[in-house]
């Protein structure tokens, strides 16, 4: 089979997660229904796929946050030609939260994740109580979460978080167990185990009495824009802007936005870059201040980062356009839809 070009292979696997609406619907993504299969960090996918292989039924997403990992596992799919396996680039802790329906997942597997072993890095670790508590509403009822780790001290505290709460139950009368009969394992962890270095593994399924939150449906908006009018010298508008950084607080979740560089093209109009971090969520992208044929100004994003205009971007873009007006006074906002 030949190999597809990459953008060919984007879409066919990719899922672009942020231009839909949330939570997504796996039957429009798949085109049928089928049992939800998480993996997070699937690393060079070959865990992935054969579950793929051997359960063609289900519907698999794998997410990942290394976009090389992701090049490597469009290939496999290629070849093996899998048509029940989609790909999220982002967050698994933002993507649990808002991407998936509350009783929809029937299976995650989390193996190897990062033991950030460091201390003052452990809040990094993906394996927390809050996640945790996310994993048990996400999952069906009697839904597994499997977890793998080879790194001694990460299993000590993935054993005090399962422990430490009640959403989940292990599915085995202890918390972890060295040996999974039947277990594919991964290559990462074949080379562990040919070293003599023990598996932890930890298999707990979601009670049926769980408390579920509920679905809270965020539509894609339409795209902030702040048109300007009046007068303002064009060339200098942003000739010595230097970085700057604004932070805020929405619904008690923390949003800093930040401008890191300006670029000015040959037709005279301006680029800014820009960061919006909303909690555990950060998107990069870039905002353009165009002139329209009127005389005024129309400052709106750029299509680069393919930005989802949340709350952080729409203001990010009320930003810029104040930036205007310290500058330029005498301008005044005519149309606006970026809110506070």
């Amino acid at each position: 089979m030949c190999a597809l070009a990459l953008s060919e292979s984007i879409l066919k696997y990719m899922i672009p997660w942020l231009d839909l609406d949330w939570p997504l619907n796996p039957e429009e993504i798949y085109g049928r229904e089928g049992p939800l299969v998480l993996e997070i960090g699937f690393g060079n996918g070959g865990f992935l796929v054969e579950q793929a292989q051997n359960h063609p039924e289900a519907l698999f997403l794998g997410i990942e946050r290394s976009w090389g990992a992701a090049q490597r596992l469009f290939k496999r799919l290629e070849q093996m030609g899998l048509q029940n396996v989609r790909v999220i680039q982002g967050g698994a802790e933002f993507l649990l939260q808002h991407a998936f329906k509350p009783d929809s997942i029937e299976k995650v597997y989390i193996n190897f994740s990062d033991p950030w072993p460091k201390e003052r890095h452990h809040n990094r670790r993906l394996i927390q109580q809050e996640f945790v508590k996310l994993l048990g509403e996400r999952l069906v009822a009697d839904g597994q979460v499997t977890i793998a780790t080879d790194y001694a001290e990460y299993a000590e505290w993935i054993c005090e978080v399962l422990e430490g709460q009640s959403a989940l139950v292990s599915c085995f009368d202890r918390t972890r167990v060295n040996e999974l009969p039947g277990r594919s394992p991964t290559k990462y962890e074949r080379k562990a185990t040919d070293t003599g270095v023990p598996i932890n593994y930890f298999v707990w399924r979601r009670e049926a009495c769980v408390s579920l939150p509920p679905v809270i449906v965020q539509k894609v908006e339409e795209m902030p824009n702040v048109v300007l009018s009046g007068a303002c010298d064009r060339d200098t508008m942003f000739g010595d802007q230097r970085p700057e950084s604004w932070v805020m607080t929405k619904k008690g979740v923390d949003v800093v936005i930040k401008l890191s560089r300006v670029y000015r093209d040959s037709e005279g109009d301006w680029l800014l870059e820009m960061m919006a971090k909303e909690g555990a969520f950060s998107q990069h992208f870039g905002i353009l201040v165009l002139r329209r044929a009127d005389g005024g100004y129309l400052v709106k994003l750029a299509s680069m980062g393919h930005p989802r205009p949340t709350w952080g971007v729409k203001q990010a873009v009320g930003k810029v356009a104040e930036l205007i007006q310290v500058r330029f006074p005498q301008m005044r906002v005519e149309e606006s839809n970026v809110g506070e």
